[in-house]
């Protein structure tokens, strides 16, 4: 079953600004999904749809079958949502705001406890329970954010990454809570960030959005097929020695090393043996494998992305303005 759908999914707004054109989605249950994009990429305004903040132009959508517009009631129920501008009270101590929240959802006040004390000890943020809100620093507000979606325990979580993103202590708490959550309670997750790096590290299937429009979706491997962004062979050899065939030397922190586009692991084996029996003297022999940001890239300009490219094409400070 699919956890969430969207059919041709458009929004244009009162400027003409097209946030969203004809977007179609199917992320299962149980997946952790990342749509990734630049600024103004489209990713807070499809959020806000799917969790009923935002009516769509045009299309539809459902979130574990439920319509964010009809049924939004049930569609809170089983659904968390963190917006990159979270929303707490702030004269209240944090762990009073997520009591709070929880009671809002119908959760047991014995049950809101445990839960808020779990999820605060797993984003380390336990120390913070009792300040006002109003005087936590960004970070622990960007987790508590977190906390609060999932002190329901939802099915589904919709995560919309802040605009300035997230500093690195933040993301990796956050990053082993959801991957957590992902295998022992089965919940799906939406994620919307710029950082495709954390996207790749957190999920295994992907939407690339620019300018409204989704290039692409499926997971890596379909993605790297699709636009051909190869693998690659790096080899640091003998100054001594010639360099296997069809190898080009890139520069490097260590010194540079030779390179060559092959199609997979065992094509680096063939090479290593080859460059052994040849008498050749390897001191490193490894696959240097694809990024999502590559990928991301390829989509982009309709073709095939270079690894020593990987400086030009996405960008996607140049999209339009989002709402």
């Amino acid at each position: 079953m699919d956890a969430i759908i969207t059919n041709e999914l458009s929004k244009r707004f009162p400027d003409g600004t097209e946030a969203l054109q004809a977007v179609n989605l199917r992320i299962p249950e149980g997946a952790a999904f990342a749509c990734v994009g630049g600024e103004n990429a489209g990713k807070t305004t499809l959020i806000r749809i799917l969790s009923g903040l935002s009516r769509p132009s045009a299309g539809d959508c459902f979130v574990r079958g439920l319509s964010p517009f009809f049924e939004a009631e049930k569609l809170h129920a089983a659904v968390g949502t963190v917006l990159g501008s979270a929303r707490f009270y702030d004269d209240l101590s944090l762990s009073e705001n997520l009591r709070f929240f929880a009671a809002l959802g119908g959760v047991d006040e014995n049950d809101a406890i445990d839960r808020l004390s779990h999820l605060l000890h797993r984003l380390d943020i336990w120390e913070h329970r009792d300040g006002r809100v109003g005087e936590l620093s960004t970070g622990v507000v960007v987790r508590a954010a977190l906390a609060r979606a999932l002190m329901i325990r939802p099915k589904v979580l919709l995560v919309d990454e802040p605009d300035g993103g997230l500093d690195r202590e933040t993301a990796d708490h956050m990053q082993d809570l959801l991957s957590e959550l992902v295998a022992q309670e089965g919940i799906t997750v939406l994620l919307c960030t710029r950082n495709m790096e954390y996207a790749q590290q957190l999920c295994a299937s992907f939407g690339i959005l620019y300018r409204g429009q989704l290039l692409g979706a499926g997971d890596f491997e379909s993605l790297r097929k699709r636009v051909g962004v190869q693998y690659r062979a790096l080899l640091r050899i003998g100054a001594e020695d010639d360099p296997p065939r069809d190898f080009e030397f890139v520069d490097g922190p260590n010194g540079g090393a030779w390179q060559r586009e092959i199609k997979d692991e065992d094509e680096l084996s063939r090479i290593v043996a080859q460059a052994v029996r040849d008498g050749k003297s390897i001191y490193e022999a490894r696959l240097v494998r694809p990024t999502l940001e590559e990928i991301a890239a390829a989509l982009l300009q309709g073709g095939v992305r270079r690894g020593e490219d990987r400086d030009e094409g996405y960008d996607g400070d140049e999209a339009q303005s989002e709402a």
